[in-house]
């Protein structure tokens, strides 16, 4: 046993951990998959494990998948029923001999399912490559018992196991991390690599990567925002649509789905899943959309475009077909979509399409194609089928099922002379035959008319309800024993029709297959080839060299969501001759996140095949692409957000090789400034340093302006660039977001705080602070700052006798007060009267509050405080609304409205907060999305 594989598939995802026991080393892989399978079969046949691990509680049609590539050779099989039991379940139990668990009924449904259209077995394969499998219960890959033995080995002599763990593995890959720990449980029971847990004899965890696949975290993924986004409200107001599926913002992904069928859209989806770097599929991806770029091509794109809405996701309906409870949708939907790709291959066929990805396939949607077509056209009436809802066969298919139907629409005429011959036998004015299911025929009459005494003897009451009375003739037993339940026959004759309808379709199932999956190829290049041209994108150049050459460059989603429309494009130059390491430095808000961003945008679009937002693009080889833009944060890894940076940073730093791209900003401001700082030049004098040939594309943007006393280069590998920012002669910044050579130390954060609202005093004072830092000066040797709102308050603790003499002139103060008070008293009333339209009430309140207020102040001197705020508003009132002498009373006017306690207006605060309420309220309702309207039905121009 020389290679052990343990397999995981789940949610559209592969995981898979893989021992070399040669090696001593343990290969992961964590990977988008579909339900072709298409990376389990390559990682099988790439690694060719001796035995595999799989999960028997997933799904039967990957398992069946998994037996038909293995030939399924196994040791003896055991039968484990009783799935209560599983949680108790030990791999001990195949410690002393090698088994093979499966499910009886799983066995049944497998072997069924391994028919003659799934094709055959290589037979190089299956000479020299003979896996045993090895069906394990769904406790085997627990997730929690996974983490509990990858801490036990990575976390061995340290108190936090956990987060060490979480150091060396991506612990959101959930089927990878169950895959590793089967591994591991497996290895520990059978004693590979070591006769306990403890001792196993791993060297080394690596990540499995194919050569044509480029390796791109999930982390990566989020930041560079290929499928997930936050620009858009919609993802904050409504997170979740179904189940646990975030909503789709306004990410890459997104803006080049312009596919009108469903296969189509989950297959753009696969290839932005999986980005790859070989130069023949991305060519022949390249060729097909340029093809339907251009202008002499609109026609065979728009004809694609209109028929593809009519193809349908066939897979779903080939497995309801195979259980035997096909719904009439189901029939629907396959007829439309055979019928829609016949007539896109007879319109590729006459326009003479010749692309290199329809080399051979072409005949995909010929001859067999048809024939499935006309075989559903001719046995199936969609009219009759959509009218009664259930599948109707066509005449001339069974002259014993069209005997009957025409019986069955004479039938109402035949039970209608029936219905007479009774009435004159049995001598009543009106009676109905009528058909009850398994009660047969029987004579309905109202229930108020008799049966003559001399007929009595002639019908047998059954029974009577609503009215009508229900009797059994001899000419209805006539009826039962010569016709009996027609319908039902001929339902029953209709379903064994379509029974073998459906071991024919299925005979046929490749064939759609195949089929489709070619006419979701064409929904991708259709809809790629509207994206370029929409957004007026261009075709890459790859190359073998490692450079990365793009000239006029633009952010995919910033320019989508630019409102001025004039955004600012920037080129993007990386190569040997022109540095491989780029350091960014600028202002706040200068565009440099976005910059960093677009570059790695404009890579994986260009991995993808889909054209790329610039003017000129030349890329070499790229074979991963890491970041640190995006920190995830989470309470359930234990790790700060510094941790998750290093975690990060670290991966970056082991896997990198020349062909990597690696997109870093602000490294280091997690944690104290010299610290981060060093870290950040270490690692960049680490590449530096380093071998040519080895170092990657790495761009850096950092706000450490001491960064470059710290670097060496002695390769010439290193630039510095900045983003153009000028001053304006008012002390504001006018940034033209465009790329320039050179070095800036200064970030303009001052002037970025006052733009987001920070008040005019503090971004001053932080100015001063700043520039007595940077002068070498100490913080003490400030000004310190005297508050307006504190100086009484200090004047009076350091000066018992100045505080003693401004009580007395507060005690006079305070008299004039309330003189105007006094004189003024009407004009108060009637302005409180204005905002509460409750004038006697409100005149009452006042009255009191003045009152009290006066007692107050003759009371108690501490509230002094409170006259002296009351004057300098009086003063303040003076300045702005009064001239003169007549100021000088309605500054006191104003002062007295201000001195009334605050609980008058506590109602009409109470009154308007109620209807922001009630407005927040309303906004939600508003918000609220209706429910996805149903699918549109397919033309009801069945025919073929």
């Amino acid at each position: 046993m020389s290679q052990v594989c343990a397999l995981s598939f789940s949610s559209r995802r592969l995981g898979a951990a893989i021992y070399d026991e040669d090696e001593k080393e343990v290969k992961l892989l964590d990977m988008a998959e579909d339900d072709d399978f298409l990376v389990l079969e390559r990682l099988l046949r790439e690694v060719k494990p001796s035995h595999i691990l799989v999960n028997r509680s997933q799904s039967a049609e990957y398992q069946m998948h998994l037996r038909k590539k293995c030939s399924m050779v196994s040791g003896m099989e055991e039968e484990i029923s009783d799935r209560s039991n599983l949680k108790e379940f030990s791999t001990s139990q195949f410690a002393q001999t090698q088994i093979t668990f499966v499910n009886t009924m799983e066995e049944k449904e497998l072997d069924k399912s391994a028919s003659k259209e799934e094709g055959e077995l290589d037979d190089d394969d299956s000479l020299l490559w003979q896996p045993s499998i090895t069906f394990l219960p769904d406790i085997a890959f627990s997730f929690g018992l996974a983490c509990k033995k990858l801490e036990q080995i990575f976390g061995a002599g340290v108190k936090n196991k956990q987060i060490m763990a979480s150091f060396r593995l991506d612990f959101t890959s959930t089927n990878m991390i169950r895959s590793l720990g089967a591994l591991l449980r497996f290895m520990e029971q059978q004693g590979i690599g070591g006769q306990t847990f403890e001792n196993l004899s791993v060297e080394k965890m690596t990540t499995l990567v194919f050569d044509d696949c480029i390796e791109v975290d999930s982390t990566t993924l989020r930041a560079l925002e290929i499928f997930y986004s936050d620009y858009t409200p919609e993802t904050i107001r409504k997170k979740f649509v179904w189940g646990n599926n975030r909503r789709e913002g306004m990410s890459i992904f997104k803006l080049c789905n312009l596919c009108r069928s469903s296969p189509g859209k989950q297959k753009l989806r696969n290839w932005f899943e999986r980005p790859i770097n070989n130069l023949t599929i991305l060519s022949e991806r390249h060729e097909a959309i340029s093809y339907l770029h251009q202008d002499c091509n609109v026609e065979v794109t728009s004809f694609i475009y209109n028929y593809v809405k009519d193809i349908f996701s066939i897979k779903p309906i080939f497995r309801r077909m195979r259980r035997g409870n096909l719904p009439v949708s189901d029939w629907k939907n396959l007829f439309s979509s055979i019928c829609a790709m016949i007539k896109i291959g007879e319109f590729l066929t006459e326009k003479e399409v010749n692309l290199a990805f329809l080399k051979g396939k072409l005949n995909l949607f010929g001859t067999r194609l048809q024939q499935v077509a006309c075989l559903i056209s001719e046995v199936i009436d969609f009219q009759e089928t959509l009218a009664e809802n259930r599948v109707v066969i066509k005449q001339g298919i069974d002259k014993d099922l069209d005997n009957k139907k025409k019986f069955y629409e004479n039938l109402p005429d035949e039970l209608t002379s029936v219905a007479k011959q009774e009435a004159d036998e049995i001598s009543i004015q009106t009676c109905t035959v009528a058909y009850l299911p398994i009660v047969g025929y029987l004579l309905m009459t109202p229930a108020s008319v008799e049966i003559p005494a001399s007929s009595s003897m002639l019908v047998e009451l059954i029974f009577t309800s609503e009215g009508m009375s229900y009797f059994k003739t001899k000419r209805m037993r006539l009826l039962d024993e010569n016709i009996g339940d027609i319908k039902m026959d001929i339902i029953d004759a209709e379903t064994n029709i379509v029974l073998n309808l459906q071991k024919r379709l299925l005979g046929s199932r490749q064939i759609v297959l195949d089929a489709i999956d070619l006419a979701a190829t064409l929904d991708c290049f259709v809809s790629l080839s509207q994206v370029a041209r929409k957004y007026n994108w261009i075709c890459p150049k790859f190359v073998e060299e490692t450079i990365l050459s793009i000239k006029e460059a633009r952010h995919p989603i910033a320019e989508h969501l630019c409102k001025t429309g004039t955004y600012v494009s920037n080129p993007i130059i990386s190569s040997t001759e022109d540095g491989k390491i780029k350091i960014l430095f600028g202002p706040n808000s200068s565009g440099k996140s976005v910059y960093l961003k677009m570059i790695g945008a404009i890579v994986y679009l260009a991995s993808v095949g889909s054209f790329v937002p610039a003017y000129r693009a030349t890329i070499g080889k790229i074979s991963r692409i890491m970041s640190r833009l995006y920190t995830v944060d989470s309470v359930l890894d234990g790790m700060s957000s510094f941790a998750n940076d290093l975690k990060q940073m670290s991966r970056a730093v082991a896997r990198s090789d020349q062909n990597s791209l690696l997109i870093i900003d602000e490294f280091g401001k997690g944690t104290q400034t010299e610290v981060g700082l060093s870290l950040l030049a270490s690692c960049l004098n680490y590449w530096l340093e380093g071998p040519v040939e080895k170092c990657p594309h790495v761009v850096v943007a950092s706000h450490f302006y001491v960064l470059p006393e710290l670097l060496t280069d002695p390769n010439k590998l290193l630039k510095y660039q900045t983003m153009g920012v000028s001053r304006l002669d008012d002390d504001t910044l006018d940034f033209h977001f465009n790329l320039v050579d050179g070095i800036t130390d200064f970030s303009y954060a001052t002037f970025t705080a006052l733009k987001m609202g920070i008040p005019r005093e503090v971004v001053e004072r932080s100015e001063e602070v700043y520039l007595n830092l940077r002068s070498g000066g100490l913080l003490s040797d400030l000004t310190p700052i005297k508050l307006p709102e504190l100086s009484i308050i200090n004047e009076e603790l350091n000066n018992e006798e100045q505080k003693t003499n401004k009580s007395n002139n507060i005690n006079k103060v305070d008299e004039t007060i309330f003189d105007h008070l006094l004189e003024n008293k009407e004009i108060i009333f009637e302005e409180v009267i204005k905002e509460n339209n409750e004038e006697n009430n409100e005149k009452e309140k006042i009255n009191f509050t003045i009152e009290e207020e006066i007692v107050e102040n003759e009371e108690e001197e501490e509230n002094n405080n409170k006259i002296i705020n009351f004057i300098e508003k009086i003063e303040e009132r003076k300045k702005e609304e009064e001239k003169g002498n007549v100021g000088k009373e309605e500054e006191n006017k104003k002062e007295n409205i201000n001195c009334v306690d605050e609980t008058i207006f506590e109602e009409e605060e109470g009154n308007n907060a109620s209807i922001l309420i009630i407005d927040d309220d309303e906004e939600e309702e508003d918000e609220e999305d209706d429910f996805s309207k149903i699918i549109d039905d397919a033309d009801n121009e069945f025919s073929f």
